[in-house]
Order: C-alpha cells, then sequence, then structure tokens
C-alpha cells in the first residue's frame, strides 16, 4: 500500500506541474499577444508619421510653386541657354558693374542700346569688366545680357543678381542691351531676332507682358535705345511682335 501510495503522489505532482506548465503558457501567449498588438500599433503609427510628411512634403513643394512665380533665384538653365544659344561670360565680383546684390523679384525688362557703332557682344562685355578697375570715374555700368550685331548673345550677370543699367529699376527688372551697326542705332536683323526671341523667353519665363517691357528711356531723359526711342512706331511693332510671341510661346507649353 505504502508503494501504491507513493505512485499516486508521484503521478499526482507530474499532473501538477503539466498544469503548471500550461498556466504558464498561457500567460506567455498573453504577454505575446500583448507584444504583437504594440508592434501592429507602432506599426500603425509609423505608417502614419509617414503619410503626413508625405503630404506636407507635397504641400511645400505646391506653395513654393505658386508662390516662386516672378522669383529670380534661378540663373541661366541648360535648357535656356541651348534655345537661345547664348554664352556665359560673368563679369567678375566688383562695386562697379557686378556687386551681386540679389535681384529678388522680377517685374519688367528695360532695353538698352550700346552708344558705340559697330561693337560686338563680347567686346562690350569686356568694357564693363575693364570698369571693376576704374576708381577714378567709378562708373557703374552693366547689363544682364549683350546682343551682338551676328545676333549673338553674351550673358554676363547671373539673373538672380541686379545689373547696373536702370538705376532704380535695377532692383526689379531683367537690363538687355544691343548692339548696332550704324549711328541711328538701328538693330541689325539678326540682332532684332535674337532681342525678339530673348525677350520673348524672359516674358513666358517670369510671367510678364508686353507692358512690363520698357525703353531706357521711359525711365528719363536719355535717348536710349536711340532707334526705338525716335521711332515711336518702330517701338510699337517691336512691342506687338512680342505679344504675339509670347502668346504663341505660352499656347506651346
Amino acid at each position: 500500500m505504502a508503494f501504491g501510495t507513493g505512485v499516486g503522489q508521484l503521478h499526482g505532482l507530474e499532473m501538477e506541474k503539466a498544469v503548471m506548465a500550461r498556466v504558464l503558457s498561457k500567460e506567455e501567449w498573453k504577454k505575446r499577444k500583448k507584444l504583437y498588438a504594440y508592434a501592429k500599433l507602432g506599426l500603425v503609427v509609423l505608417l502614419g508619421v509617414l503619410i503626413i510628411f508625405i503630404v506636407l512634403f507635397g504641400l511645400v513643394k505646391v506653395v513654393r510653386n505658386l508662390f516662386s512665380k516672378g522669383d529670380a533665384s534661378t540663373p541661366a538653365t541648360p535648357s535656356m541657354k541651348q534655345e537661345l544659344n547664348l554664352t556665359e561670360l560673368f563679369l567678375t565680383p566688383n562695386i562697379y558693374t557686378r556687386p551681386q546684390n540679389t535681384l529678388k523679384e522680377v517685374k519688367g525688362i528695360v532695353i538698352h542700346y550700346v552708344s558705340d557703332t559697330g561693337s560686338s557682344a563680347v567686346s562690350v562685355r569686356n568694357y564693363y569688366e575693364g570698369l571693376k578697375q576704374n576708381s577714378t570715374s567709378k562708373t557703374a555700368e552693366s547689363c544682364h545680357f549683350i546682343i551682338g550685331i551676328d545676333g549673338e548673345i553674351v550673358q554676363c550677370i547671373p539673373l538672380n543678381e541686379i545689373a547696373c543699367a536702370s538705376g532704380a529699376r535695377n532692383e526689379d527688372t531683367i537690363a538687355i542691351t544691343f548692339c548696332h551697326p550704324g549711328t541711328d542705332g538701328e538693330p541689325s536683323a539678326q540682332t532684332y531676332e535674337s532681342l525678339l526671341k530673348l525677350t520673348t523667353y524672359l516674358c513666358n519665363t517670369y510671367g510678364l507682358t508686353k507692358d512690363t517691357v520698357i525703353r531706357h528711356s521711359d525711365l528719363g531723359d536719355q535717348s536710349c535705345p536711340k532707334y526705338f526711342a525716335e521711332q515711336e512706331g518702330k517701338w510699337a511693332a517691336f512691342l506687338a511682335e512680342l505679344d504675339t510671341a509670347v502668346g504663341k510661346a505660352a499656347a506651346e507649353k
């Protein structure tokens, strides 16, 4: 009987251990379920944060695009250089011709001409470059773009900087000057074509119209550009062509 009792007690202990094992397994399962729940919650939160970040990033880009119209922070792009076949020959930074003051907004374009006849775009650019050492006369003169007699375009000031060309309007305009073969200041056919093409491109880039394109003479008494300042009909004709070209270019976008 004692032996039988011992066997029974042993069997009872094994049963108790088995029950305890099952109890511990259930508790462990509950812990694991909590861990899984926390993991799922963390994943949901992470996805939510990621979605919010993507949405906010998209909104920032939209708002930036909306308010960047007319912003002059972007210099000439490869597409601009290819389309206009222009050459970048930026002036050395200096206080007379390239002070590197920021052109914060573009509200218009001012057309100038080179007073000397028969000049090339590069020679005018080099003249501006030489002014950096002219501490005696302290002449401040430059333009963003120079158009030569053969229609070549040289850019000597980046479009995010002001040029020393149009007085008070330096702060919100892009300056273009063109060369000419005769004393009347009339541009050659190639120069005229490049002037129209460049002005059209800039108008479309900055959301401008023909009404924002002016002569230097419109800002004061100087007869610049001479040909367009002295012949109102020629200037009106240029603006009419510009208006047509701007509309056509905008429609093709």
